[in-house]
């Protein structure tokens, strides 16, 4: 099956001229802004870099294999580099905000594109723990601090840019580009051709009835793959494409195997079984958690974890930190009853979903 790399190959000689903007392009700009660009990207507006050079000096760095998500994304970069599709790219107004305090993770990079249109990338979930709590958070805040810096970031570009925007991110950063378009005035939403979520978590309540968010609606693009878990998180009102990818279970969010044919992705019907019933069980069980609840049970968590002396998701594995990790948890009989009663409650979601779906299937 073919992927971004093929992509290239099929359509990297091609011009947005020729051949218009697709939902694989914003994958492939989405999965570059994963790049810790600072130094190459400018941070200003006023100026840019053309993408062949940075990628050129992203290769010269001592610790380029440090500043990447995976090691594909260098591959990439190159391969996007040396496309004449992308060849008169440029690239600025690089942001990158990491506040472990305030529990903030935020990164973006606009790219300015021959077609005169500029393409807005927000990164998604890094590997530090601060990040995934933001992401937790999301389950009971009305707005997280990457969303206000996404939805600020967007406004700034537009307001000094007066051209045609596209927005978009993997992950979470599917979720931040949605909340910058449904927050932007009315003159950038004008402005936007479309939004990209690519497996991105959805919203809680409060945002479904937004009006710049219902507005934008129509203009989103949301892709999740067979077997997704993030991507089925929260609530969506705007409909969603299924996709092949040729991963198992929770590896499907990886982008790379995300399958593509004649310039596009590889759609399917529907969601896997599992993923059916686990949307339908975490929606349960959210529903019936007041905001109170939500915040507890992340914060208990995350206290939990933190305490261990773990800063990164792979520091979990650790044996010192799971020792550590069990030890807090045992000496803490509030925290493990909380812990163990919604546990209970969640399982009790799956085993009440399972049942209705074999009733339905009967009937």
């Amino acid at each position: 099956m073919a992927d971004m790399f093929d992509y290239l190959n099929w359509r990297g000689d091609l011009s947005f001229q020729a051949v218009p903007f697709t939902s694989v392009d914003a994958l492939i700009l989405s999965s570059l802004v994963y790049l810790q660009m600072e130094g190459i990207v400018p941070e200003a507006m006023t100026d840019s870099v053309p993408l062949e050079d940075a990628a050129f000096s992203f290769a010269a760095l001592e610790d380029a294999d440090k500043r990447v998500r995976v090691k594909n994304d260098i591959a990439l970069l190159q391969a996007v580099a040396a496309s004449p599709r992308y060849r008169n790219t440029r690239l600025c107004f690089y942001r990158s905000k990491y506040v472990p305090e305030q529990e903030t993770q935020f990164a973006a990079m606009s790219f300015l594109l021959d077609d005169g249109s500029a393409f807005l990338a927000f990164r998604g979930t890094d590997y530090s723990l601060a990040g995934w709590k933001e992401d937790l958070n999301m389950s009971f805040q009305s707005s997280v601090p990457a969303q206000r810096e996404a939805a600020a970031y967007t406004e700034e570009f537009a307001a000094a840019n007066p051209v045609l925007l596209r927005l978009g991110g993997h992950s979470k950063g599917g979720n931040l580009a949605v909340f910058a378009a449904a927050k932007a005035c009315s003159n950038t939403q004008l402005r936007t051709i479309s939004v990209y979520n690519l497996d991105g978590p959805g919203f809680g309540d409060s945002m479904l009835t937004d009006p710049g968010y219902l507005d934008m609606v129509p203009k989103i693009r949301t892709y999740i793959p067979e077997s997704s878990i993030v991507g089925i998180l929260l609530e969506h009102k705007e409909p969603f494409t299924v996709i092949k990818s040729r991963q198992v279970g929770a590896l499907q969010h990886e982008p790379y195997s995300w399958d593509i044919m004649a310039g596009d992705f590889i759609q399917l019907d529907d969601i896997s079984p599992a993923s059916q019933v686990a949307e339908k069980a975490i929606s349960t069980w959210l529903q019936n958690m007041s905001n109170e609840d939500r915040e507890s049970v992340v914060d208990s968590i995350y206290q939990l974890i933190t305490a261990s002396g773990a800063t990164r998701v792979e520091d979990l594995i650790h044996p010192k930190n799971i020792h550590a990790f069990l030890k807090a948890l045992k000496g803490n009989t509030q925290t493990k009853r909380l812990l163990s009663s919604e546990f209970l409650e969640l399982l009790r979601a799956i085993k009440s979903t399972i049942k209705n779906i074999g009733n339905q299937e009967n009937i």
